[in-house]
């Protein structure tokens, strides 16, 4: 799995084309940019895989999720899994 530190407007970008792309977004990170470095913010975690909501609804968290959170120093990792995928994970 790759990492992809996104600007907030990159990151929503991202979040849209996964209805486009047969992707289901499972979360978002937030990570903070400050003096060339990149830190997780265990407050910035956007956990949606657990939780039985439709892959529309998802993506309308995830994009008020960035909104909400949006700051010059932050960047977002948004987590997405193929829509075929999700059948087959353990749980």
């Amino acid at each position: 799995m790759a990492i992809e530190l996104l600007t907030a407007d990159d990151a929503i970008a991202r979040i849209k084309l996964c209805a486009a792309t047969g992707e289901i977004v499972l979360g978002v990170d937030g990570i903070e940019a400050s003096a060339g470095r990149r830190i997780g913010r265990l407050d910035l975690i956007l956990d949606l895989s657990a939780q039985g909501i439709t892959p529309e609804a998802a993506e309308q968290e995830a994009i008020r999720f960035v909104r909400t959170h949006s700051a010059s120093n932050l960047l977002f990792d948004v987590v997405t899994q193929r829509a075929e995928n999700v059948a087959e994970r353990p749980g």
